[in-house]
């Protein structure tokens, strides 16, 4: 059994409540202190099989595939919401406005199916069928091809030959070994960079710290959200870890409020004075409810585990809990939402990432041009 595979009996047997204080670093009692230590052996077994794995790809002993196609990776070290999947839109619409043929390669979490979510026409899955992000995506970027998989050397490869693509973009793939990619992009957030620094799953790293040096790019998201001295002392350790890596900052910038399914904007400045429930299911619910206060809103939070599957009973619980407050959720929510007819209204915010400096997408779309 994996280590992470593992982590779930662990939890389950001590109780989400135990085992959120181990894994911010601060267990309590002895059942704590007997939950950290398991999960402790579990991350060594975590690590030794990592490095194992890594190890035989840096012998060649296991072999990636080189695709007909310029290949960048948006992902992570830790577990939880860094904004991949907004990066992976950025970069998608810069390659496509520049004329590229760009495809989003996504594994789809939680989904049942692999195959074309969107050829760029039409979506083509549910989330339910796809996963959230991949039907999220789709979209987000009409005339751009969605596909999802485990196997992104097998959805990559079917990119290029059905819908021409020239660029890939990996949506959550810097732990996607079995593929040769030209650029590597690590998110890192700076409301929880590393979380306890441990590996899972007595923390929230997928890989060790030192890591990073495989990245060409360092993307530090939600930097709008922390202290400047918070976010300088991140940056001055980043560096330390990965000196030649390229560094940008990324915020969350609200462009709109909707109706779930619907097209007609609301005002962002209506959300001013508003008392507003926070519904959200994401890796990261901190930065869209913090998101919401800087709007002017009164926020109640309500968070679900993340991609909760959100039945007719659930909503039901909300339109409870809401009272007279009006329901704002996220884009990526909204997707596993059933409909929404209730007492108050449900609103969608919508997103897009900016990076500081812009450069660091435009060089992005430069290096995919001189590859074809």
């Amino acid at each position: 059994m994996r280590a992470d595979a593992a982590a779930p009996l662990l939890a389950a047997a001590a109780g989400p409540g135990l085992l959120r204080e181990v894994i911010e670093g601060a267990p309590r009692g002895a059942a704590g202190r007997l939950l950290a230590g398991g999960l402790t052996g579990l991350s060594w077994l975590y690590r030794a099989g990592l490095e194992i794995n890594l190890l035989g790809y840096r012998l060649a002993l296991l072999k990636r595939a080189r695709l007909d196609a310029f290949v960048v990776s948006v992902g992570n070290l830790t577990s939880g919401g860094t904004g991949k999947t907004t990066a992976a839109q950025l970069i998608a619409r810069a390659l496509t406005e520049a004329g590229l043929r760009a495809a989003v390669l996504s594994r789809g979490h939680g989904g049942r199916r692999a195959g074309v979510v969107s050829d760029g026409a039409r979506v083509l899955m549910t989330a339910a069928e796809s996963g959230d992000e991949p039907v999220l995506t789709a979209r987000a970027l009409p005339g751009v091809p969605v596909l999802v998989g485990k196997d992104r050397r097998v959805s990559g490869a079917h990119a290029i030959r059905e819908f021409a693509a020239r660029a890939l973009v990996l949506d959550d793939g810097f732990q996607y070994w079995r593929l040769v990619k030209d650029r590597e992009i690590v998110l890192v957030d700076a409301l929880n960079p590393f979380g306890n620094g441990r590996l899972l799953p007595r923390g929230l790293l997928r890989e060790p710290l030192g890591h990073l040096r495989r990245a060409h790019a360092i993307w530090i998201t939600h930097a709008d959200l922390v202290e400047p001295q918070a976010l300088e002392a991140l940056r001055e350790r980043l560096r330390a870890l990965h000196p030649h890596a390229a560094f940008a900052l990324a915020r969350h910038r609200p462009t709109a409020i909707r109706e779930p399914g619907g097209d007609a904007e609301i005002p962002l400045d209506s959300l001013r004075g508003l008392r507003v429930l926070a519904l959200s299911s994401i890796g990261n619910p901190t930065a869209f409810e913090m998101t919401v206060q800087r709007l002017g809103a009164a926020v109640t939070p309500l968070r679900f585990p993340d991609h909760h599957p959100y039945s007719s009973r659930d909503l039901e619980a909300v339109f409870a809990r809401a009272g007279s407050r009006v329901v704002l959720t996220t884009e990526k929510d909204a997707v596993r939402l059933p409909a929404c007819r209730g007492p108050v209204p449900v609103w969608v915010l919508s997103v897009e990432m900016e990076l500081d400096p812009p450069e660091a997408v435009s060089q992005l779309v430069r290096d995919a041009g001189d590859r074809r």
